[in-house]
């Protein structure tokens, strides 16, 4: 009885720590029992830099436990906290001095026995992709900004005064007031001004049509929500992350408890994407397609700047793409002029010039080809022999302007100058819906490219309706992005069996190449969920974050893969820059023995993430209802 007392004593332990306070009951009592518990005097080392590993993986159930990193840094482990992951992970030996500072008591548990809990209990597995999400994002340089625009506080960028309303406004009231000022969200405040909630226009379509609301139902009643809150000396690249970290789309300045202002993740690309930049004011004044060519190599040192001034990778890569596509579109605008300068004249009829793939996500780096493509508005005369000769003669010019700019054609001969990408609405629709009824392998290969795709030029309306016929296509017809699926697939993380990074060889030396073997797989299987679920989000971070929303993906899982991203991303771009700033030609490929321990650590782990993301998608579709 003692022991069984015990046993159950240590399985509420756990469960009240951060690391297990989601694990069900019965999946401690299972970790517990393989476990075997150790007493560490103090000033006594669990292990030491250099030893073997040691094939356990440790959890501090008492006492204190100090690991002295190889940088210098020191870190306090907590009761709870997993020791030796990264050894777990990868099965190398210990780089830390890992030592008792206090007589602690710990739990040492075979690897085999927990990888296999690990696999059956999906809330252990949860737990670890939580520790795997807070070790990536511990051991990301510091990115806090100390200088520049995401320096200066929400008050720069807020919306104020808030829009707002009262708890006794009814759902219909609410609705007159944000049609009328044509906005999304109120701020629900009391008589004394102070916050009580926000209502958005998605909950009120929820309350209304979902769970069955009656149009004069208070707003506090059935729809209000708990916003996230800021004050206003908050500086903007901490709002940021704010909402990455919890994927909020906006938070509330908040003043001596009453709102003062919103601020959105959309105003902080905004301030981004406007402020003052001799390089983008240059790309949309250049008067050529020769003196654009001469700008675009400049976009290197843009990069630098971009990468030292946003906190987030993923937001400097968003950053980034802008500056590409803001050169692009002058291409195209040159492009038109030149056309009229031939007298071909202006478009006969409406379109819209598509960006696709890494252009259509915003996740460009410095060295992107074309992928793109032309929907022409359907009229009595777009099939006609003369409209059909200017946008060939208009899409050709343009693949060469482009390629002349610094964006070398498609070797896959996806632009728009090929008939496969430049048809109109109608036609672009017959295409889906046919690869969608008679789905190939070609047509997968084809379909996780081409549907990552935005407008760059024209007529948006014509890019909105065929991403919302493409989204309402694959819902009712599955079979492509089993496909799909199965094209992700051929691509592996660079991680295998035993966790050990994987790498190909040349004269060179041994490379990973972090695009295809990571940030890729991540971006294929966050388009296969989002158009699963009908999700129109483009962007890889905006797609992992709208699967957490509609509960396909759970928090601990998303930050985990997120924070891969993050660290793939900022890798790939560190990478990059360093070669455009010695002139070398700019590649994908990584040489892991360049890197650092700790470095080498992180992308284990982040590869770890990227395997788990492509298992999760395959067991999705493992099935043969497909």
């Amino acid at each position: 009885m003692k022991q069984q007392r015990e046993t159950v004593t240590t399985e509420q332990i756990l469960a009240a720590t951060r690391t297990f306070r989601d694990v069900p009951m019965e999946t401690l009592r299972a970790l517990v029992a393989c476990a075997s518990r150790r007493v560490l005097p103090g000033g006594v080392a669990l292990f030491r830099p250099g030893e073997a590993y040691k094939k356990e993986i440790y959890i501090l159930f008492d006492g204190s436990v100090v690991m002295h990193r190889p940088t210098g840094r020191q870190d306090t482990v907590l009761p709870g906290d997993l020791i030796g992951l990264a050894n777990y992970l990868d099965k190398n030996d210990y780089t830390t001095k890992t030592i008792a500072t206090s007589q602690s008591e710990i739990l040492a548990i075979p690897e085999d026995r927990f990888k296999t809990l690990e696999e059956a209990q999906p809330e252990l597995f949860n737990a670890l992709n939580r520790v795997i999400a807070t070790k990536l994002r511990e051991r990301s340089p510091d990115r806090s900004i100390s200088t520049g625009v995401l320096a200066q506080p929400v008050t720069r960028v807020m919306h104020s005064p808030v829009a707002s309303c009262t708890p006794e406004t009814t759902l219909q009231e609410a609705f007159g007031i944000m049609k009328a000022r044509k906005i999304g969200s109120l701020v629900v405040t009391d008589h004394q001004g102070l916050l009580r909630g926000v209502l958005t226009y998605a909950g009120l379509a929820e309350a209304v049509m979902l769970n069955g609301a009656e149009p004069e139902n208070r707003v506090t009643q059935v729809a209000a929500e708990t916003p996230r809150v800021i004050d206003p000396e908050t500086a903007l690249w901490e709002a940021e992350e704010i909402m990455k970290r919890h994927s909020a789309k906006y938070l509330i300045v908040l003043e001596d408890q009453c709102p003062i202002g919103i601020v959105s993740q959309t105003d902080i690309l905004r301030i981004l994407i406007s402020r003052p930049s001799t390089l983008t004011n240059r790309f949309r004044e250049a008067d050529s397609i020769k003196e654009l060519a001469g700008l675009t190599p400049l976009l290197v040192d843009a990069a630098i700047d971009i990468q030292e001034t946003n906190h987030r990778p993923s937001s400097a890569v968003r950053l980034l793409s802008e500056y590409h596509l803001i050169a692009q579109r002058r291409a195209v605008e040159l492009t038109l002029r030149w056309m009229e300068t031939r007298d071909l004249g202006k478009a006969p009829v409406g379109f819209s010039v598509l960006i696709m793939g890494s252009g259509g996500r915003l996740e460009m780096l410095l060295n992107p080809d074309q992928d793109n493509g032309i929907i022409i508005e359907d009229t009595p005369i777009s099939e006609s022999k003369a409209v059909k000769e200017w946008f060939d003669h208009f899409c050709n010019r343009l693949n060469l302007n482009l390629d002349r700019i610094g964006y070398p054609l498609c070797p896959g001969a996806i632009m728009a100058r090929n008939s496969l990408y430049n048809k109109t609405l109608s036609k672009w629709k017959q295409q889906i819906s046919h690869i969608a009824d008679h789905p190939t392998e070609k047509a997968a290969r084809w379909s996780n490219v081409v549907f990552d795709f935005d407008t760059l030029y024209g007529d948006d309306s014509l890019t909105t309706e065929l991403r919302r016929h493409a989204l309402a296509e694959l819902k009712e017809k599955p079979r492509l992005l089993k496909m799909m699926s199965d094209h992700d697939a051929e691509g592996k993380p660079a991680i295998g069996f035993f966790n050990q990074l994987v790498t190909m060889k040349d004269d060179q030396g041994e490379y990973i190449d972090i695009k295809r073997n990571g940030l890729r797989i991540i971006a294929d299987a966050a388009r296969i969920f989002s158009l699963q679920n009908g999700i129109a989000a483009q962007n890889t971070t905006d797609r992992l974050n709208a699967l957490m929303r509609v509960g396909k993906l759970s928090t601990d899982f998303k930050d985990s893969v997120q924070e891969a991203f993050e660290e793939l991303l900022d890798l790939l771009l560190t990478h990059q820059i360093e070669q455009g700033k010695s002139g070398r030609e700019l590649n994908k490929l990584i040489n892991p023995e360049r890197l650092s321990p700790q470095s080498r650590s992180t992308l284990r782990m982040a590869m770890r993430a990227v395997k788990r993301f492509q298992e999760r998608l395959q067991d999705d579709y493992a099935t043969d209802i497909f």
